[in-house]
């Protein structure tokens, strides 16, 4: 067995990991906007021509995510690229304002594997710069927008950063064996995209229709209370573009709800939950 595999079997049987909360839970957000899109153009150029549609992302989905996490006093993750960060501006100040986490999504979407070392070097610094430049502070933690080269972990451990989320091998925290890293995983159950992401024409390739929000949000109930169950770690993984829709917005609040009903859940950012995991168990 694998140092790597060792670590994450010693956190996933951990006595009481979360302390005075059966569970944890967080909420993130990649706020991918037109960036998207764009990206997309690779598999089929007329993606580009819809970059447009990134827009609802920042113009509708935040400010409405916004009013709902500040009616509930729960703090989120937002993962931007940092060309959306340039170009949205104010909607980064706004998450930032209120208290909501603002982490690196690469630059634009276009996945590490894609490009050179020297770009993916250059873009990386780029958009920890703008992140400062409109927060304040830096990044502290990553995810890919899909995929990674040999050096991408080295870039984000030697720019100081607390966390990886990008993985998905597990639904507990872990440190990392191969870098001074937690690693925060997510899955696709957790995502929105997997059941929402569509385009007529050109259509995604691994897209299949519109799913009805109520069975979707059934699924992710279902697994929370798994979770919990479990004394284990809940990571939503949602676009604002996406989930901002007025119906999801309300669904999301309801599950919300039902999560902070239990008393018992532990409701964070991908940062707080990383310095909580070093500082237990480093």
């Amino acid at each position: 067995m694998s140092d790597e595999l060792f670590a994450r079997v010693d956190s996933n049987h951990k006595p009481d990991p979360w302390g005075e909360y059966c569970a944890a839970a967080t909420f993130t957000f990649d706020l991918d906007a037109n960036e998207l899109w764009r990206a997309a153009a690779a598999l089929d150029p007329e993606f580009a021509r819809l970059d447009y549609r990134g827009d609802y992302g920042p113009e509708v989905g935040v400010p409405r995510l916004v009013e709902l996490f500040e009616k509930y006093d729960v703090n989120c993750t937002f993962f931007v690229p940092g060309k959306v960060a340039e170009e949205w501006p104010e909607a980064v100040k706004l998450l930032h304002e209120h208290g909501h986490e603002i982490a690196h999504h690469g630059y634009t979407h276009v996945s590490p594997r894609e490009m050179s070392a020297e770009r993916e070097a250059t873009e990386f610094r780029r958009t920890i710069e703008v992140v400062e430049d409109l927060t304040g502070e830096p990044p502290v933690g990553y995810r890919t927008v899909g995929g990674m080269r040999d050096q991408t972990l080295d870039l984000v451990e030697d720019a100081g950063m607390l966390y990886d989320a990008s993985w998905q091998d597990t639904d507990m925290p872990y440190l990392r064996e191969d870098r001074d890293l937690v690693e925060i995983p997510n899955d696709y159950l957790l995502d929105d995209f997997v059941y929402w992401g569509f385009n007529m024409g050109p259509t995604f390739e691994f897209q299949s229709g519109i799913s009805p929000h109520g069975p979707v949000f059934d699924t992710w109930e279902a697994e929370f209370d798994g979770i919990r169950e479990r004394g284990r770690l809940f990571v939503l993984t949602m676009h604002p573009q996406i989930v901002g829709r007025a119906s999801r917005v309300d669904a999301l609040e309801s599950l919300l709800q039902r999560m902070l009903s239990t008393g018992d859940t532990w409701l964070t950012t991908c940062a707080e939950l990383a310095r909580y995991w070093r500082d237990r168990y480093d």
